[in-house]
């Protein structure tokens, strides 16, 4: 044997363990060059989820034709009861931890997934599709185990019922042949899926939420210990002996983020060491049947709310605390009882419609999305941990093997509420202490200066004398008179040094180079710019100006250049009344703010009121005019309006701004607007001339630049 084969070890556990330290390192010393095992992940990934669902199919028809009518209701039964108590556990903690965090105040910038719908997840549909080769092809794990249980259970009952077992166990030892053909891929795919992943880590987006990372490992560690001490305290199994099952399937399980390709490894671990485990005689026909209903049991406990899955729910508290809206523990627990068996539908589904529900800002599920890398591996790893207590007390149970033992039990029972007591009180005094005054959001927006390093325009304080407003008068003189309204975040705005910057200054500045003039900028009201543009004082006025029918009336407007969608800006304590969800249309008449007056219409308060109500009636909605953003977030504002009627693209930032507010986004797309430039006099020529400026800017990707930097603050 060569020294390398020696420090290479011989069971597949220690194997995984190894490559997942390896693949760790390897990831975080060669970030760049982990994209050469990318095709090692990719193939590993591939062909475990092709071997994983027809040997489990097999191993469930199998599994339950096998069974006796007596043994399945007595495998429900015990199996049912492990199962409450894994979901009932997972709710105390997602209830009680939230109650360790301390105050926070936030606000976050716009993001794309602010408008992702997806529809709730019908649990009928779910489990019962309407085709179930569809439901194979799209990996529905639930629909393909209650059909194949059902096949199973079927068969029970059949008189020629093993004429048809006998094929299908051949079938069934093939796929566990080929499956341990996979296995022995299972080190190495653990080691290029962990370097891909830690080499794609950011600590910028644990630090962004680590309130929720904090919860999330207490909670881990504390349902780890439960579930060790249940085992250890009800059966003979040994430390060590636990261990030894698991520590393969959970380096796969952690390395992957995906349970399902590992449970035919924990299937195939319980089956060989647990009679040995218990003392039970591994070639006695009892044992041997109890053995055979593992693989069903884990199948069917995968395919119903997992304990990882009631874990994950404690992101909805979370993101309460989040926007600084404290859930009460009555209502956690309520939000729990229509979550958990929702949860089968995905962590992300059920979530959003718990976020809809609570009043919780439907933006709060990008944390979901941005901590997927980890957040996903602790609610599978966990899984398999309570599959793993499933399995092993209905074993136990089922072969007379069941050893209560009062004082581990107690004791592990003692030490799961002291590690809660005390970490959870640590981590309130650090999280408080880390947490204050870290609220930067506000500072991020003000620090932006012009993505043009070119010298800044010059600022005028004064209007300037009429003038003819042609493109020859534009070069002619030198300089292109442009103008942006007061109070425009993000297209015109103050920056923190006092500089005028934003989307529409920069384009401006674009535009004066492109015609070789000279850029000043002019901030005042909207409607004195309107008025100085009529009089040929201005050439060209922006700062978030949209295209409306009014205006297009009043003022030559140039082509659109910005799509935007109008949504709306609330105090904290309204969002859950305006946001929708499950509940009525709002009894009182809703009063929005609008600075842009050429919005209003009844119309538009029209559609408004319907996307506020519900199936019933409209919401009673009235647009008010207000002369600046500041008057909304005012005291007086704030009592006065529910909310300020703003594209979403510029509601972002002021909420940023105003971090007791939030932006939320009721009408989704359905109320979109656009962005254009108004144009003085009345010289087609100079139009014609914008106009194509415009369609060359955006079609080279300077409009997105601009939208990048300005508005998802993208560098």
């Amino acid at each position: 044997m060569t020294g390398l084969q020696r420090l290479w070890p011989q069971q597949i556990g220690n194997q995984c363990l190894l490559m997942l330290a390896l693949g760790a390192g390897f990831g975080l010393l060669a970030p760049t060059k982990t994209q050469l095992v990318q095709p090692i992940a990719t193939v590993f990934l591939q062909a475990s989820q092709i071997v994983v669902m027809p040997f489990l199919i097999s191993e469930l028809i199998v599994g339950f034709g096998k069974l006796s009518p007596g043994s399945l209701k007595q495998l429900a039964k015990r199996g049912g009861l492990a199962l409450i108590g894994l979901w009932l556990t997972a709710a105390a903690m997602v209830v009680i931890l939230p109650l360790f965090l301390p105050p926070l105040v936030t606000s976050e910038f716009y993001h794309t997934g602010l408008f992702a719908v997806q529809e709730r997840e019908d649990l009928l549909t779910t489990y019962l599709p309407d085709n179930i080769f569809t439901a194979l092809a799209s990996d529905n794990f639930p629909a393909v185990v209650l059909f194949s249980c059902a096949l199973g259970i079927l068969l029970q009952g059949a008189a020629e019922r093993d004429d048809l077992l006998k094929p299908l166990m051949v079938i069934r030892s093939v796929f566990q042949k080929l499956n341990k053909l996979v296995v022995r891929l299972i080190p190495f795919g653990i080691f290029a899926l962990i370097s891909l992943n830690v080499s794609r880590l950011e600590s910028s987006q644990l630090i962004r939420i680590q309130g929720f990372f904090v919860l999330c490992l207490i909670n881990f560690i504390v349902l780890t210990l439960l579930c060790s001490i249940t085992i250890i305290s009800l059966t003979p199994l040994q430390p060590v002996q636990l261990w030894q099952i698991v520590k393969g399937p959970l380096a796969l399980t952690a390395s992957s983020a995906n349970l399902l390709i590992a449970l035919p490894m924990l299937v195939s671990n319980l089956q060989e060491q647990l009679p040995a485990a218990l003392g039970i005689d591994a070639k006695d026909r009892h044992s041997q049947e109890i053995g055979e209903e593992l693989a069903p049991l884990i199948s069917l406990g995968f395919s119903l709310p997992t304990l990882g899955q009631v874990a994950t729910l404690i992101f909805v508290p979370f993101s309460a605390w989040y926007v600084d809206r404290n859930l009460e523990p009555l209502t956690t627990l309520q939000m729990l009882l229509s979550a958990i068996p929702a949860t089968v539908s995905g962590v992300k589904a059920v979530v959003r419609q718990e976020l809809l529900n609570l009043g919780l800002p439907i933006d709060l599920l990008q944390l979901v999305y941005v901590n997927g890398e980890w957040l996903y591996r602790y609610e599978k790893v966990l899984s398999l941990e309570g599959l793993v207590v499933l399995a092993v007390l209905v074993y136990a149970q089922g072969a007379g093997s069941l050893r209560p033992k009062p004082v581990p039990a107690l004791a592990g029972l003692g030490a799961a509420v002291a590690l809660t007591l005390g970490l959870g009180g640590a981590s309130r005094n650090v999280l408080a202490d880390a947490l204050k005054d870290s609220y930067r959001n506000d500072d991020r927006l003000l620090a932006l200066s012009s993505t043009r390093t070119d010298s800044s325009p010059i600022e005028r304080q004064t209007p300037w004398p009429p003038a003819a407003v042609t493109l020859q008068a534009i070069q002619r003189r030198g300089v292109l008179r442009a103008a942006v309204q007061q109070d425009a975040l993000p297209w015109a705005y103050r920056n923190a040094k006092g500089d005028l910057v934003g989307f529409d200054v920069d384009l401006f500045k674009s535009l004066a180079k492109n015609l070789g003039v000279r850029l000043e900028v002019r901030e005042a009201s909207i409607k004195q710019l309107e008025t100085e543009l009529k009089r040929g004082q201005l050439d060209l006025v922006a700062g978030g100006i949209q295209n409306t029918p009014n205006r297009a009336i009043k003022h030559e407007l140039s082509r659109s250049y910005q799509p935007l969608n109008l949504a709306l800006v609330v105090a904290d304590a309204k969002v859950r009344e305006l946001q929708g969800g499950a509940r009525a249309a709002p009894r009182r008449a809703i009063t929005l703010a609008v600075t842009d007056e050429h919005l209003i219409s009844y119309g538009l308060e029209a559609q408004i009121g319907k996307s506020l109500g519900d199936a019933h009636r409209r919401a009673r909605v009235a647009l008010v005019p207000i002369t600046s953003n500041e008057a909304f977030f005012s005291a007086e504002g704030q009592q006065r309006f529910d909310g300020l009627l703003v594209p979403a693209e510029a509601g972002a930032g002021l909420a940023v701004i105003h971090p007791r507010t939030t932006l939320i986004t009721p009408f989704g797309r359905e109320l979109s607007s656009e962005l254009v430039l108004m144009v003085g006099g009345q010289d087609a020529s100079f139009r014609r001339y914008l106009n194509g400026w415009l369609t060359r800017e955006i079609s080279l990707g300077r409009i997105q630049e601009l939208f990048n930097y300005w508005i998802l603050l993208k560098s």
